[in-house]
């Protein structure tokens, strides 16, 4: 029996929360970075469940697809998933919520018409993002007064979403990106995250990428 294995590009991109949680759980993981010639053969064998990247083989050989069902199947395994249900449905509307500042990035950076471009990115970068950013930083705050983690005392699942977002914004680095500066509590909430041994140490080793 072999151990896990976790299919993506060269490239940090909807894999990451994969990796940053197998390193936070501290779980050893295969990390396969496929070509697109690569991935078009793979994909061809049918392995990949809903044939798209990433998608990760367990030791008993099943495949599961989609980032955040990933990230979650690990988390639980690993006692990085909260126990309370109430609790679970907050961490999961952290996590949709990152997903929506993801598809506002993904709408500009991919939109052909310059100036469309430039009226999308402003809005974004001028309303959504610190809008969305105030939000998260009075969650954080209604536990601990935002000394802990998002769920409390705790790493879970939804403070791997959020850093991870925020790490796209230090190139991949573990330095606080400068957007964060108006925000001092996810400041110290990112540096907890990265000081986290097992993520402290993939963020250290994982291989340099673009995104």
């Amino acid at each position: 029996m072999s151990g896990y294995k976790l299919y993506y590009f060269n490239v940090r991109g909807r894999a990451e929360i994969g990796r940053l949680s197998f390193a936070a759980a501290n779980i050893e993981f295969e990390d396969v970075r496929l070509t697109s010639e690569e991935w078009a053969k793979e994909k061809a064998s049918g392995r990949a469940p809903l044939g798209q990247m990433p998608f990760i083989v367990t030791p008993e050989g099943k495949a599961l697809a989609q980032s955040a069902a990933i990230m979650k199947y690990i988390c639980r395994k690993a006692g990085l998933s909260p126990t309370d249900s109430f609790d679970q449905a907050i961490a999961d509307m952290i996590s949709d919520g990152v997903d929506d500042l993801r598809n506002g990035l993904t709408r500009f950076f991919f939109e052909k018409d310059e100036a469309k471009k430039e009226e999308l990115k402003k809005e974004f970068f001028e309303n959504t993002f610190p809008a969305r950013l105030q939000k998260f930083e009075t969650i954080l705050k209604s536990r601990n007064e935002g000394k802990g983690f998002f769920l409390g005392d705790k790493l879970t699942y939804a403070d791997i979403t959020v850093f991870d977002l925020f790490n796209v914004f230090s190139g991949g680095e573990p330095t606080v990106p400068e957007l964060l500066e108006k925000y001092p509590l996810l400041v110290e909430h990112y540096k907890r995250v990265v000081s986290v041994p097992g993520i402290k140490a993939w963020v250290e080793k994982r291989p340099k990428s673009e995104h």
